[in-house]
Formats: C-alpha cells, structure tokens, sequence
C-alpha cells in the first residue's frame, strides 16, 4: 500500500504514516502549497483542458473490510461564479474544494479504521457511552442447555420443551446486547472519532444514540442480577433451570428498564433523524455505509439497529408465554403468570406515554394553526392595552377538571356558515377539541386562522339539528343553564351535519367520564 502524500512531502511512509496521521501524528501540508499539493497520490488530479476529477478510487483492492465500500464518484465541478473565473483559477480553497478534501479525508479515515482499529477515545466517553475493549467479546454461552444437563436424555419431553423456551430467553438476551454494542462501540465510537478530527461535525451523536448506553447498562444488571445467576446455578448443579429463579428479577421489571420509557418516546424522531442525516449528509451516507458493511455489525442497518430495543422489550412477555405453555407444575405456572402481568404492566405504560406523547405533537401541531384572539372589539387604545394580558388562547394549557395525562386532541375541523340572531351569514372555520369548540375566520395572508367568537365549552354546549337537514343551533349554557349566546350554523352537506353532531356528542361523552 502506498502513503497518500507525495514521497518529498511526508517523512514516514506507507501503513505506518496513515496510522501516525490517524493516531495523533497527523501530518499538516502547507497552507501555501499549490492545489495540486492538496492532494495525495492516487487522490483526484485536475485535468486542465477538461477540469474533471480523475480516477477517484480511494480503497485500495482487497484492504480488509473496507473492500466493499464503493468509490465516491464526484461530479465535473462547475466553475465558481462567485470568483468570475474557473475552478482551478479561483481561490485554493473554495467551499467546492472543500467538499471534495473532506470525502476524501474521510475515506482515508475509514480506510485507517479498517486497517487498524479505531483509536482509544478518552476515559470519560468511553464509560458515558459504554465503549468496550477491542478483545471484548461478550459473555460466552454454550450452545445448547444440553451441554449443561447431563441427565437430559431422561428428561420428559414437556420439560425439554420447557428447557428450549428459557434457554432461547438466555440466548436472545446476549444478541440482542451485542446489537446495543453495534451502536456504542463501531457507530458511536466511530462518529465521536472522525468529530475530533473536524468530520462529521453537524452530526449530533447524541439524538442518534443518547439512550442506548442507559439500555445497555440496564441489561447489564438485568443479565448479572437475575439471568445470569440462574445460568451459573444450573452449570453448578447440572439440573434443568427453574423458572422461579427469575421471577424476583422479572416482577421489578418496570423498575429495571425504566429507559426504555424515554427511549420509546424518541425512536421516531431518531430514526427520521437517521434517514434525513443518510438522505441529505453524503459524508454521513458514506460512514454509514462502511459500518454496515463492517465485520463487526454482521452487516446491520442503521434503521434495523434503532428499531431494536423497541422490539426486544415487546418480546418478553412473548418468551415467558412459551415457558409458561411448557411448564405443567401449579408453582411454575404462578410464577410464570406473575412475571408477565408485570412485563405487561410495564409495556402498557410505554403505550401510554408514547400515545401522550403523540397527542401532545398532534396539539402543538393543531395550536400552531390557530393566531390571533381577535373576539373584542376595543373601543378605544385605552381599552385595547387593558384587554391585551387577556387575549392570549394557549390550547397546550391543561384540561381543567381532569387528570393530567388527559392531553387535549382535535377531534374534527372544517369550513361552514354561521348566523347570530338577525344577522346575516358568516364563513367561518370551527375546530372541535375534545373540551372546546373554537370558532375562527381564516385570514387571507395568512396560514393561521383568527378566533372570532369566545371559546365554547362542550361541558356548557347544547347542540339541536334543526329541520334543514344541514342545520344545526349551537346554544353555550352559563353557569345558571341560561343561555349565553346561540349560533345557527350551516354544513356544506346532510353528512357534515351529522359528523359535527356525533363528534360534539362523543366529546361530550368523554368529558363527562373524565
């Protein structure tokens, strides 16, 4: 292999100069040097009579595991319009040149990683991001419980059934760790390396994988605690493995994986982040691409390996299910019914926060839409500075007179007419939450919509169809069942009209419940 430098430039040469350039030995080319300096050998050349960059083929054949990383394939460059002149005649760093260095700099960086390891980050990182050694190479298990039951040829057929179903348990536990490794220890520890060289900058490693260590750390106990015990008794005694022996570990199962909360919560938006990093990032698409096709990553995707924790929590009650369909004993079964009333317990918390979550997107999203409090008309400056502090609508606030996990929702909007007393008709927009009715005026220049009419509690909202079949009288109620005020309101069609009366009275419904 030969150096990327040209021989007069560079006083080591070959492997050993890219891992001192890699490994805190980086050898710095002169600001002054000419742009053909710029590059190394087997780098790309501009070709003046033509200004395309040639032969850009940065692996060489057969360097390992980075064999299978395609060559970048860069476009002609256009000249720089900025600068009034060709490429080549334009300032030697131009943000086109700068482009091109930095893919090449990074895949001189990944063809180092390849060839020899990634570097040691510091201490600090590697315990907050669970990094491990090199040589670690996970917790050993031998292939079959078999190998630890001397006596399993006697055992009934129901019970080694049973045996099958706890020791796929074990064994699906140390894979789907060494997945989490994927993520901290080739992912994670490649993006924070090539960040300290000035690569990868605009990537947060965080949002990408802030979480995964706490998982990591969580079934690093769950395994020494609870699993991993039961494992060691059972090569000791050379007896089948009890499922009793876990249900302490399992029924503090909430307690335990209490990441996988916040986890759940962020796996959308991390992997949305993930895919517009991989679509718009070609630098990014590029490290990616080589972790994937790493040895270590047993050829994962990036989207595979996000989606994972939320799979693997959902599979437990799944794996204790197959024990307890195995375990004929009345203790076994107790305990085995005990261990996954918790799991599930746990999981339909996830269920709730995450769905929390979503409606509470789905409320700032609906909040957004909706500007001005318009619903006064002050008479004078006077006036108008006095009603300020009082026109604000905030629909994040909570529901009053319910608990707080009750987040409003938009149940339906849409356009109709309406008509107060004597009045003529009005075109307005209504927005049916799940406490409240707003009626707004969509502004022209505008993408929000103006509250023209005090909100309107469904708790005080009587709704009456009236003989026109797209017809209906909204009457509000004061705190004396008096009437307030009263609006006639005309749907485009007979099934708008029934629409708004069935969603008013679910809403209604459910406030009453709540």
């Amino acid at each position: 292999m030969q150096g990327f430098d040209p021989p007069t430039q560079r006083p080591f040469q070959g492997l050993v100069a890219s891992r001192i350039e890699t490994y805190g030995g980086r050898y710095r080319a002169s600001a002054q040097g000419t742009a053909g300096n710029l590059f190394a050998r087997g780098s790309p050349v501009l070709d003046p009579s033509r200004r395309r960059l040639q032969g850009y083929a940065p692996f060489a054949k057969g360097c390992g595991p980075a064999r299978g990383l395609s060559p970048l394939r860069l476009r002609e460059l256009e000249p720089e319009k900025r600068h009034g002149g060709h490429f080549g005649a334009g300032p030697p760093y131009s943000p086109k040149l700068k482009e091109v260095m930095k893919a090449h700099e990074l895949e001189v960086r990944l063809h180092t990683f390849s060839m020899f390891g990634m570097p040691r980050l510091p201490p600090e990182d590697r315990r907050h991001w669970e990094i491990g050694e090199a040589s670690d190479s996970g917790e050993a298990i031998e292939k079959s419980w078999k190998e630890l039951v001397p006596g399993h040829k006697d055992m009934s057929r129901e019970l080694c059934h049973q045996q099958e179903a706890l020791w796929e348990l074990l064994t699906t536990e140390l894979i789907y760790v060494r997945k989490l490794k994927i993520m901290t220890d080739l992912l994670a520890s490649g993006l924070l390396n090539l960040q300290r060289v000035g690569l990868l900058t605009e990537v947060s490693v965080e949002t990408l994988f802030g979480n995964v260590p706490s998982l990591i750390r969580a079934h690093r106990s769950f395994w020494e605690e609870v699993l991993g015990p039961s494992l060691e008794e059972m090569r000791a005694s050379g007896q089948p493995l009890d499922p009793i022996s876990l249900q302490n570990g399992f029924l503090m199962f909430s307690q335990r994986f209490q990441p996988y909360v916040l986890y759940c919560l962020r796996v959308k938006q991390t992997m949305a982040y993930a895919r517009e990093q991989q679509d718009n990032n070609p630098l990014f698409h590029t490290f990616v691409q080589w972790c994937e096709k790493h040895k270590r990553s047993g050829r994962q995707m990036l989207g595979d390996l996000l989606i994972k924790p939320h799979q693997r929590i959902t599979k437990y009650p799944l794996l204790l299910q197959a024990v307890l369909k195995r375990s004929p004993e009345a203790r076994a079964r107790e305990a085995l019914n005990a261990m996954i009333a918790a799991v599930e317990s746990f999981l339909r918390h996830i269920n709730k926060q995450v769905r929390q979550g979503e409606e509470q997107e789905s409320l700032v999203a609906a909040a957004e839409r909706i500007g001005p409090y318009e619903v006064l008309e002050p008479s004078s400056e006077e006036v108008e500075k006095n009603l300020r502090p009082f026109s604000t609508l905030d629909l994040t606030s909570p529901v009053l007179g319910v608990a707080p996990e009750h987040t409003r929702q938009l149940l339906l909007e849409g356009p109709v007419r309406v008509k107060e007393g004597r009045e003529g008709k009005l075109d307005v927009y209504l927005f049916l939450f799940s406490d409240v009715l707003l009626v707004t005026k969509r502004q022209r220049r505008a993408d929000k919509a103006k509250v023209i009419r005090p909100p309107l509690m469904l708790e005080k909202l009587v709704c009456q169809p009236l003989r026109d079949p797209s017809s209906f009288l909204l009457i509000h109620l004061t705190e004396f069942q008096c009437v307030s005020s009263a609006l006639t309101v005309h749907c485009p069609s007979p099934a708008d009209r029934a629409r708004w009366l069935e969603k008013t009275q679910q809403a209604q419904v459910l406030v009453c419940i709540k």
